[in-house]
Formats: C-alpha cells, sequence, structure tokens
C-alpha cells in the first residue's frame, strides 16, 4: 500500500500530518468515511435513516417504533442508510423499558450525532476518535458547554452511561465533533433542492494541521467518502496543511472564526502579514495621501505610502459601515451592486474582502442574466469579463494550485471571453484572426479550470460544471476550426499574438 502520509506529534500542532513521500499537486493523499456522521445540532428534523430533510410529516420505523423517517415509499434508493441494527435493537429496548416516544427523538434531533457517536464505543476506532482534540478546559463553564447541557441531559434519560464512566464524557464527545468535523451536503429533497448541512468526522483528515494558505483540498461525494488531494506539490517531511477558514475574508475575521470554533490563533504567514501576502485583503486607502493603503497594526492603521497613522476608531468605523451596507442591500440587484461597488472603492483598498465579497456576487448576477436574456449586451459580458479578470490575481496568491473557486472563476471567465468575442464577430467589430485569439486565450483559461475540477466528485455541482465545461471545451475546438478554416479559404495564413510577438522581435 502507498503510504503517502505519516502522524507526526508536536506541543504546537498536537497531533498532525507530515508527507511520507513527495506528493505531486493533483495527487490523492488520503481517502476515508466518516467514523461518524450526522445533522449539526441546530438543524431542523431529518430522516434518521436518510438525514433527508422532513418537511410536513413523518413515519416511525416500525421495528424500534422511535425513530422518524421518511414518510410514503420510504427513503430512496442510492442513499446512504444510518439507522443501522445496533441502534434500531438500543431504541427498541428504550421504547420498552421507559416508552420513549418518537416526539423525544423529534426534540432532541440535534443531539442524534453524539448519541450516534456514543453507540460506537465498542468501535475499534472509539480510541482514535477520544484521542482527537477537543479543548475541553477552554469550553469549559462557557456558554458552549451550557448550550450543551441539553444534550447531556438528553443521554443521561437514555441510560446509554455506566456510572463508572467520565461524568464529562457527552460534553467531550460533543467538543470532539465541533472542533474536528467537516460540513458534508445532505441528500436533497427531489424536485425542490432543499438539503440540511451534516457534519462528518473524519479520523484522518481531522488531523491535518490549519494553514491559511494551505497545500490540500477537499471534496466529500454523494456516498459521504471524504477524498484529500494536494493543490500544490508537497515534498517529503513538509507539514500537509488544510485551510480551515475561508480564504477570502480578511484576517480579523479569519482568526475569530478559528478562536471560536477551534480554539486556537493562527501564526501562518499571512496572518502576520499587515498586506495578507500583498493582495491588501483588509487595507483600506489612505485619507491622508488618498493613493497608498493603510493596514491595522495594534490601534493605529499606517499608511504604506506616505507612513500617515491614523486612529482605529476613524478607519475601524468606516470599515464597519462598509459593512452594514453590504448587509443590508439587495445582493441580487445588479445597480445595487454596482453602486455598492463604486462607494466603497472610494473607501477601501480594490481587493477589500467586503469589495471581494460584492464583485462575486456582481459576477453571479450578471452570469445568470447573460443566460436568461435573449440578447444579453456586450457592456454586461465585459462588466462580468474584468470582475473574473480582478478576481483571478488574488485568487492565485491566496488559494494557490488547485482550487474550486478558482477554477470556477476560470470556468466563467471563458465563457465570457467566448461570448463577447462571438458578439463582436458576428457584428464585424473584429476580424477572424482576433476572433481566433480571443479563443485561444478562453481555451488557456477554460483547460486549467479542467484540469482543476477533474478531481471533483462526478456527482458533486462542481463535478457536474466539469463535465459541462468538458463539452464546452469540445465545443470550442470546433468553433475554432471552423474560424481557422475560413481564415484559410481566404487564402490568409493564422499566425497566433505569440506568434507575432516572436517575429517581431526577431525583426
Amino acid at each position: 500500500m502507498d503510504i503517502k502520509y505519516e502522524v507526526k506529534t508536536s506541543d504546537k500542532l498536537g497531533r498532525y500530518l507530515v508527507a511520507a513521500k513527495d506528493i505531486r499537486a493533483g495527487e490523492k493523499i488520503l481517502a476515508e468515511q466518516p467514523f461518524v456522521l450526522g445533522p449539526s445540532s441546530d438543524t431542523s428534523l431529518v430522516c434518521f435513516n436518510c438525514y433527508l430533510p422532513l418537511i410536513n410529516k413523518f413515519f416511525v420505523c416500525k421495528f424500534c417504533a422511535v425513530a422518524p423517517i421518511c414518510p410514503g415509499d420510504g427513503c430512496p434508493e442510492g442513499i446512504a442508510k444510518w439507522h443501522v441494527q445496533k441502534e434500531c435493537d438500543f431504541l427498541r429496548e428504550l421504547k420498552l423499558n421507559i416508552n420513549m416516544s418518537p416526539i423525544k427523538m423529534v426534540q432532541n434531533v440535534g443531539s442524534l450525532l453524539t448519541l450516534r457517536a456514543l453507540l460506537q464505543r465498542d468501535n475499534k476506532s472509539w480510541d482514535n476518535f477520544m484521542k482527537l482534540e477537543t479543548h475541553l478546559d477552554q469550553r469549559r463553564n462557557s456558554s458552549v458547554w451550557e448550550y450543551y447541557q441539553s444534550t447531556v441531559n438528553f443521554i443521561s434519560e437514555l441510560k446509554l452511561l455506566n456510572d463508572d464512566e467520565d461524568k464529562n464524557l457527552v460534553q467531550k464527545v460533543c467538543a470532539a465533533i465541533d472542533v474536528n468535523s467537516f460540513e458534508v451536503r445532505g441528500p436533497p429533497i427531489p424536485a425542490l433542492g432543499y438539503a440540511e448541512t451534516l457534519r462528518g468526522v473524519y479520523l484522518q483528515a481531522a488531523l491535518m494541521a490549519h494553514h491559511c494558505t494551505g497545500n490540500t483540498i477537499i471534496s466529500i461525494n454523494d456516498n459521504n467518502a471524504l477524498m484529500c488531494h494536494a493543490s500544490k506539490d508537497i515534498k517529503k517531511g513538509e507539514v500537509i496543511y488544510y485551510n480551515y477558514t475561508d480564504p477570502l475574508k480578511g484576517t480579523a475575521l479569519r482568526q475569530e472564526h478559528l478562536l471560536m470554533g477551534k480554539y486556537f490563533q493562527c501564526t501562518c504567514e499571512r496572518c502576520l502579514d499587515a498586506t495578507e501576502l500583498g493582495t491588501h485583503m483588509s487595507s483600506a486607502l489612505c485619507p491622508a495621501c488618498k493613493t497608498g493603503f493603510i493596514t491595522k497594526s495594534g490601534e493605529k492603521w499606517q499608511c504604506h505610502h506616505c507612513k500617515e497613522e491614523t486612529d482605529d476608531s476613524v478607519i475601524g468605523f468606516k470599515v464597519k459601515c462598509c459593512q452594514n451596507k453590504l448587509d443590508v442591500i439587495n445582493k441580487k440587484d445588479e445597480k445595487e451592486l454596482e453602486e455598492y461597488i463604486r462607494n466603497v472603492s472610494l473607501v477601501l483598498a480594490p481587493n477589500h474582502y467586503l469589495l471581494i465579497d460584492a464583485k462575486q456576487r456582481l459576477a453571479g448576477v450578471l452570469r445568470d442574466a447573460i443566460n436568461r436574456e435573449p440578447r444579453p449586451t456586450k457592456k454586461m459580458m465585459r462588466r462580468k469579463l474584468n470582475l473574473c479578470d480582478e478576481l483571478l490575481p488574488v485568487l492565485e496568491v491566496l488559494s494557490p494550485g488547485i482550487s474550486r473557486t478558482k477554477a470556477i472563476t476560470m470556468y466563467e471567465l471563458h465563457l465570457a471571453i467566448v461570448q463577447l468575442a462571438k458578439k463582436e464577430f458576428d457584428s464585424r467589430e473584429i476580424t477572424g484572426p482576433k476572433y481566433l485569439d480571443e479563443l485561444l486565450n478562453a481555451e488557456k483559461h477554460l483547460k486549467r479550470s479542467i484540469e482543476m475540477l477533474l478531481i471533483e466528485p462526478g456527482n458533486s455541482p462542481e463535478g457536474e460544471l466539469c463535465a459541462k465545461a468538458l463539452e464546452q471545451y469540445r465545443m470550442l475546438k470546433g468553433t475554432m476550426a471552423t474560424i481557422l478554416d475560413g481564415i484559410h479559404e481566404e487564402g490568409k495564413v493564422y499566425v497566433t499574438e505569440i506568434d507575432e510577438e516572436r517575429l517581431n522581435d526577431v525583426d
């Protein structure tokens, strides 16, 4: 068996993974099924067998007479089933001994994941689950501890634990799940598409240390199998990192997320760099020189151009106002988003995470409008193209190598280039050779997008986009061949822009 990683231990990282050999970008590092998977603590009611949302009504398992399950014909075929025999027998005993009611289970659906973890105490993987980081001392007597007391009380009512077992075992299980779980898409309701977000604990993947630029990418398929691939080359002995935060958020928000959910403060290169690797994702425009970018250092913001300092009370207030404005605008309205970007660009750096958020949303709105309208304008296409062009350099820095967001952005950029070039060629604004130049440019972005999307599960949204991108690539090659034939029929020779530059250099 080709082992790609090994587990090491340190005071700073605890248990963590390092590369046992050189790993190439795109290479699979690990694949595993969840130790336990289930709904989050604030979930709506789901089927205890397949995790489909139960909206109007539910049936009860006919064997245990306790577990809520799908009504009608039962759970759909092809979806993993989680109400296993052991659990069914346990609930049946509860029904017979303490008259456990289905309503009690409905009321405590948020504790189902904890219950299912505890029912695996005789599983050979239980000890590895118990070794996961919990930060229990930091959670003790906190609001989180108090929140999970209802789960502790529910488990106590089930008589699942012996008197001699750890009194804090339930809290420890809740903590292990909170700190180490990954979000998993639940099965969607047919026709509606609505699904609950589930949480899964993957015992090996949970050991990956955090880094805000990471070197891995994770995907989870419809069978709940987690696949971890290298997003860039990893040398033997290097730490295998995963980014547990949103790379398109500023440092303060990422640090807050990690402190609340993972109980540590990140000290990676990006977090220690006030410019966030030169992207200025949390920077504002200097109110003094109007051209430089100011970054926060303690209670002061300093301009990197004129060195002028400004109080945090001034810049922090402006950033907060920009955040509040983004929270209330209609994020599906093109005009409101354009106005927001125009106004906030007078205050924040061009790549500030609030502007990046607004630009991503605007690109999505324009995409939908272009696809929906019978005759979309060239102005809309150019605007979408420019937005993708602005986003890509930021993504190249913050998500180096293979990146899901980058792949989608490149796909949308290629689409905008193709659509705009076709419209300009049809209206005779550009020649055949220029049209072919644009299509070659689009092909370059599309190929990179496909290369990144190929590792995605086929039944995921990204996997479906990959299939769509492959079809687009086939069509694009056909269009390029047709245009090239037309150029040759006119007795001309097509020279690419790159070849033309080389010829000019020779001259």
